[in-house]
């Protein structure tokens, strides 16, 4: 975060008019000219590559000089060699306009920082500790905080593995991690959108038929992480034998114990981080798992988020959208068919067949046709099917979960989703609240969102302002993450070099002031409206603090006991997670 905050807006119009060039100057010495290293950097007609100098005063001033430029420096449309100006001013480097005015501190103090590069590989969110360090630390810091907090606890090693190459693909610029024992994987991990047509890949053997296979962006050297490599493989065959494998039998036998606790992904509020942390105790299990919530509330993300910490990590996550195909097509794909059905088909699988041992994801199963329930509730009764077409079964073995944005249990209850699949489904069910009720969360949503677009894009910009990151957080998003994320993608597109987020990027509807658009949506008693305004300022300080409580409490403006205090009151403070019972089936704390 910048040492001081933006004292001056320069504010350039381009010369075709078609839009505005801001400029954040803080207090001190700013270059203008078309010269790559000038801090207003205007690769324009008519201005010098060392134009002019602005150097802002921190008694609220402005010295404008002009540094021998072809074209003139001009003040209120006079030429100057040097002028002092303070407040609103016309300026012009040649033929190029501007206005020089006061920063407003809400759109010139940038909140939400990107990362140390805009186009710098690494997943969002990293953990702090490898930022900066070269490949070869990462992996060697990796290898420590994976394996050494597992010493002497019973983990099996298809756990360890996945935990590896999970934390590989966090910490190193890699697009595409496997982890093989004998040619069959026993754990993969990848960020699709970092995943470059043209990639480097390595593959490293070690003892016991271990195996690491990795793709990743060109030029990135994998050769030096070779060695590392090898010692994780190393160790995995290492283990003592207790932590092998586990069969069937095993597994069962174990079903009641305590489930190990999985930690939800950071920046959830305190009721999503609950639902995670009961699905995280749930995902070790097979159970089917129905998640209810809004269009765009996140229902996948959690569904493969269940997906990712299951004994089925290693197979296929497969998602059908039961909405989208009509009731023959949707059976085909999800049954598959027999060759000779129709003129010119062929035999294919369907997904509960290419899935197997892993989880088939029922998107809009509430918009299923009862045909159709009926086939998917044989399936989760005898774990067989027949292909469209066919005469013989054929064995599956899949996880289920469903989701829906309708009301499943009024369905059932107008007859238009059977009961007997409706209960069979929702073996373990959750409900996502909409963001409205999670506003907690959108500052950190957004800060991902638009790291994410600067790392597509190539474009580098200090950040998201005060102003705008208020404006996220006000609006009431009625289509929830997927309407915050296409926001934010459109913003990122309109910025130019080196200007941060801020509310003209923002699309109308966002940045008006709510309660322009008709009555609230929500209660607006006094004490309810301080609560959401309270919870709102400190989730936006959480989320710009990073973790640092005295930057927090300095951006609050509030003492330690008054921050913490309200941290209670507030609900942002972690609470402890209820315990899995296995052998009762419920969740008790």
């Amino acid at each position: 975060m910048p040492d001081e905050p933006s004292a001056y807006t320069l504010k350039v119009l381009l010369q075709d008019g078609s839009s505005i060039r801001r400029f954040h100057l803080p207090v001190g010495e700013h270059l203008v000219g078309s010269a790559p290293e000038a801090s207003v950097s205007l690769d324009l007609p008519g201005v010098s590559r060392r134009h002019a100098q602005l150097r802002v005063l921190s008694d609220g001033g402005v010295v404008v000089t002009d540094l021998g430029s072809k074209n003139g420096t001009f003040v209120a449309g006079r030429p100057v060699r040097e002028a002092a100006v303070a407040g609103f001013t016309v300026l012009a480097f040649g033929s190029v306009q501007a206005l020089l005015q006061p920063a407003d501190p809400s759109r010139s103090d940038v909140l939400l920082e990107p990362p140390q590069s805009p186009t710098a590989p690494g997943k969002i969110g990293r953990p702090p500790t490898t930022v900066g360090l070269h490949p070869v630390e990462r992996l060697a810091e990796s290898l420590e905080e994976v394996l050494l907090p597992l010493c002497g606890e019973p983990v099996r090693r298809e756990e360890i593995a996945t935990a590896l190459a999970e934390r590989w693909i966090e910490v190193l610029p890699l697009g595409r991690v496997e982890i093989l024992r004998s040619d069959a994987v026993v754990a993969a991990a990848s960020t699709a959108h970092r995943v470059p047509r043209a990639t480097a890949s390595l593959e490293v053997e070690g003892a016991g038929g271990w195996k690491v296979s990795v793709r990743a962006p060109e030029p990135v050297a994998l050769a030096p992480l070779a060695p590392l490599f090898r010692l994780a493989l190393g160790l995995l065959e290492a283990l003592p034998a207790r932590w092998g494998p586990r069969n069937r039998t095993d597994r069962t036998d174990r079903s009641d114990r305590p489930a190990q606790e999985t930690p939800p992904p950071p920046g959830l509020g305190p009721e999503t981080e609950r639902i995670y942390r009961q699905a995280g105790k749930v995902a070790r299990s097979d159970v089917p798992v129905l998640i209810l919530g809004e269009s765009g509330a996140g229902k996948e993300v959690l569904a493969r988020w269940v997906h990712s910490r299951s004994r089925r990590a290693a197979g296929p996550f497969l998602a059908v959208n039961c909405a989208a195909l009509p009731r023959e097509l949707l059976e085909a794909e999800l049954f598959g068919i027999e060759k000779g059905v129709a003129t010119g088909v062929e035999a294919r699988p369907g997904l509960l067949e290419r899935g197997s041992n892993g989880t088939v994801f029922l998107d809009e199963v509430g918009d299923m046709a009862p045909e159709t329930q009926a086939k998917v509730l044989r399936v989760l009764e005898s774990t067989s099917l027949f292909r469209v077409g066919g005469r013989a079964p054929v064995t599956v073995d899949v996880r289920f979960i469903a989701a829906t944005n309708r009301d499943l249990e009024v369905l059932v209850e107008e007859g238009g989703f059977r009961r007997d699949l409706f209960h069979r489904l929702a073996a373990f069910q959750v409900k996502l609240p909409p963001l409205r009720e999670r506003r907690e969360e959108i500052p950190g949503l957004a800060a991902r969102f638009f790291h994410r677009e600067l790392e597509k894009n190539g474009v580098a910009s200090p950040g998201i302002t005060r102003a705008a990151l208020g404006a996220l957080v006000r609006y009431a998003w009625p289509g929830n993450i997927r309407e915050l994320q296409n926001e934010i993608a459109k913003a990122a597109l309109l910025l130019e070099p080196g200007e941060p987020l801020d509310l003209q990027h923002l699309s109308e509807r966002v940045r008006r002031p709510p309660g322009e658009t008709g009555p609230p949506a929500v209660s607006l008693t006094l004490d309810e409206v301080v609560q959401r305004a309270e919870r709102e300022a400190f989730a936006v300080a959480l989320a710009a603090a990073g973790g640092d409580a005295a930057r927090a409490m300095a951006l609050l403006g509030v003492s330690r006991t008054t921050y913490y205090r309200k941290l209670k009151e507030l609900g942002l403070l972690p609470e402890p997670s209820p315990e899995y019972h296995g052998r009762s089936g419920r969740f008790e704390g």
